[in-house]
């Protein structure tokens, strides 16, 4: 056998799982933007809701459109789409933490969290960081 025929090459691995999640997330984060824009909440004049529970500002969809870019762009490896779903779940696990405390009206202004912001942003950080903390310590799997 030659170099070339198909059994002598090694097989291909797809992506790893941490990829598709931090794709997953990713555009999760872009869907979640885009509502957000779609209920004018990009136009100023206070809070908006969204589902009609959901407080959103254009701060918030800012932060959401930037998340999701990130998140897409991070996935093209392993070990990146890792360590931002560490860093961003860190990030979103402490705003949700922030929202539970009395904030100065300027930032409540500009990211305004009700109860429904408030779990939706500890639980999307707790589940970034289990998901990112996990590959990260796990590691790839290694041939044998």
């Amino acid at each position: 056998m030659t170099a070339t025929e198909p059994d002598a090459r090694a097989p291909r691995r797809g992506p790893a799982p941490v990829q598709g999640m931090g794709m997953l997330i990713g555009l999760l984060f872009l869907v979640l933007a885009a509502l957000e824009l779609m209920t004018g909440a990009a136009a100023g004049g206070g809070p908006r809701m969204l589902f009609g529970g959901l407080a959103v500002s254009g701060v918030w969809t800012l932060v959401h459109l930037l998340t999701g870019a990130a998140a897409v762009f991070c996935s093209r490896s392993p070990r990146w789409a890792a360590r931002f779903l560490v860093v961003a779940g860190a990030c979103y696990a402490v705003a949700g933490l922030a929202g539970l405390l009395p904030l100065p009206d300027a930032v409540t202004d500009a990211l305004p969290l009700n109860n429904a912001g408030i779990c939706l942003d500890l639980a999307l950080g707790t589940a970034m960081l289990i998901l990112g903390a996990g590959w990260l310590r796990r590691g790839p799997a290694r041939p044998r």
